[in-house]
């Protein structure tokens, strides 16, 4: 049960839909549901006009002396003044200046700034014309600019990350990376034969096609990529030469469509062709493989690579055929380590739940100098 003691802002600039499958979204539902089991949440979300009144609201009990441990912000994937429908900048104050008055109010205010995609030339391939390209860059700056004086905490993906958003020297910098909800123990598979699976997108950040080449090349292994119909028929010409009969796709969405797949693998898979902005993502499916109790298979140089590297929850390879190929033979050969390495991650499942995350966060908060 949430303590009654306990009370928060919980801030985003677009609506909330705790049931959406859609990536960039799900956080923000899953973070609203782990701070209602934290305590009391008076959320400011929706559209403008709606998140304005939620704000007033807000402000006059702060006025009549109500407690609030906290304000947490989600940022958009968008920028803030262009979530509306229309994405015109129409209300560009109405956000910053509501998480400046918190911290006059002494409110401690932390924001999860999801994403720098901007920052990087796959940004300008996504097919918005050049005019609109600039005026969201001008707008995620801006965004940037007003963090300086209405955060007291920038929670980021990674601290990697944070290299790349200049905040000004007040503004203090914490990980916060996504998290899972499962909370049934998973079933342990057998860890032979060699079960690989894979779910989410296939497109230019996630191409795989020397791990494909190195399954096709172990026929004792197996590999189920799970996408979307669409994305995976826009790929087919390009990975069937390398795809063998022991590599299958199918397209399944949501909780229990995925269950069975997870059941049946031994080991999921975050292996892609090394890119910049990898460096620094952290992909929820990173954190639901951890929830479902599998080891995972990542690429050398990335995040993910770097945490599972870190806490020895499954194995870190270049993006290389031969390689890839080599530990698949390991693993067939010695099945002892996939048991050794669910172990481990099972050990380490409740330390990235989306409670601890708010737990992090909350502790976070409390030690922000109230007097600033």
């Amino acid at each position: 049960m949430p303590s009654q003691e306990r009370r928060c802002v919980y801030h985003v600039p677009y609506p909330i839909d705790a049931n959406t499958t859609v990536g960039g979204q799900v956080r923000a539902g899953k973070m609203l549901t782990a701070l209602q089991n934290w305590g009391e949440v008076w959320t400011v979300s929706g559209s403008a006009a709606q998140r304005r009144r939620m704000m007033g609201q807000v402000r006059r009990a702060i006025r009549k002396g109500v407690h609030f441990d906290f304000c947490y912000s989600e940022s958009s994937t968008m920028p803030t003044t262009m979530t509306e429908p229309h994405h015109l900048p129409l209300h560009p104050f109405l956000d910053l200046s509501f998480l400046s008055w918190l911290r006059a109010a002494r409110v401690p205010v932390g924001l999860f700034y999801r994403d720098v995609y901007w920052k990087f030339p796959v940004y300008d391939d996504n097919g918005l014309p050049r005019y609109q390209q600039l005026a969201a860059k001008t707008m995620y700056r801006y965004d940037l600019l007003g963090y300086r004086s209405s955060v007291d905490v920038l929670f980021l993906p990674s601290l990697r990350m944070g290299e790349l958003v200049d905040v000004g020297p007040r503004v203090r910098k914490e990980a916060l990376p996504p998290g899972h909800d499962i909370t049934d123990a998973p079933p342990e598979p057998a860890s032979s034969p060699l079960s690989l699976f894979y779910v989410g997108g296939m497109g230019s950040l996630y191409q795989m096609h020397e791990l494909c080449a190195a399954v096709t090349a172990v026929p004792e292994v197996s590999l189920t990529i799970c996408t979307r119909p669409s994305e995976w028929e826009s790929l087919r010409a390009t990975y069937e030469p390398v795809m063998g009969p022991n590599i299958s796709v199918v397209h399944a969405n949501g909780k229990e469509a995925l269950a069975p797949y997870f059941a049946a693998a031994n080991v999921a898979l975050m292996v892609f062709k090394p890119d910049d902005y990898r460096d620094f993502a952290a992909p929820l499916k990173l954190f639901e493989y951890i929830g479902n109790g599998k080891p995972i298979m990542a690429t050398t140089g990335s995040l993910a690579g770097d945490i599972v590297g870190r806490d020895e929850i499954g194995w870190v390879v270049n993006y290389d055929r031969e390689e890839i190929a080599g530990v698949l033979r390991r693993l067939v050969a010695h099945p002892e380590e996939v048991t050794a390495a669910h172990e481990r991650v099972m050990a380490a499942r409740d330390e990235h739940t989306w409670d601890a995350r708010v737990a992090q966060l909350a502790g976070t908060l409390a030690s922000v100098d109230r007097r600033r």
